[in-house]
């Protein structure tokens, strides 16, 4: 048997790092943590050598400035676009904000300053959201059940193994549990 030839790998410049970050730039909607990540994993995974690879470290933060000159990455745009679908995923306001803020690597701030666009475009059912109000939580919590066909709106209908379920899967999407009892529509003197 021939085993298939293994190519040699591309030999690393400064014009080659670019053009892997133009590349991903043009493919992903991006900020300039992410692209930064992106660089550092093709480098250790193309660059052998320490001193060279530490070397082509140094070009990344120069690309990256110069890209989100030129419009390629933009902190504010990935971070809205993790919110929303981390909003349209399930998720309770707060950990929305924490999963996408972790996503897009950027700091929490720049995500919340997109909080209020992300809601509008990602739950249009809702009218307003408000993150202190205990009916907003629950009607999130309850849109989110039906997006994901569980609790009351599952084909199959609900039984007591299937409402712990629906309880613990919107308990890890950060929802509170009083918001949690009354979207499952769980009755807290029958336990």
């Amino acid at each position: 048997m021939n085993q298939p030839r293994r190519r040699a790998p591309k030999k690393m410049s400064e014009k080659r790092l670019r053009n892997i970050a133009v590349w991903y730039c043009e493919r992903y909607l991006v900020s300039s943590g992410k692209l930064t990540d992106h660089l550092n994993k093709r480098l250790y995974r193309d660059v052998r050598d320490e001193e060279e690879r530490m070397q082509f470290t140094e070009l990344i933060p120069g690309i990256v400035s110069n890209l989100a000159e030129l419009g390629y990455v933009n902190d504010r745009e990935a971070a809205s676009a993790r919110l929303r679908m981390a909003l349209r995923s399930g998720y309770a306001t707060n950990a929305a904000i924490n999963v996408a803020a972790r996503g897009a690597m950027v700091d929490r701030e720049t995500v919340e300053t997109e909080l209020e666009s992300a809601l509008t475009q990602a739950l249009p059912e809702l009218d307003h959201v408000d993150m202190e109000s205990w009916e907003s939580s629950t009607d999130q919590a309850v849109l989110a059940l039906k997006r994901a066909r569980r609790g009351p709106f599952r084909s199959s209908g609900q039984d007591d193994k299937s409402r712990r379920r629906d309880a613990g899967w919107l308990q890890r999407r950060g929802f509170r549990m009083d918001a949690i009892k009354s979207a499952l529509d769980i009755d807290p003197l029958r336990e």
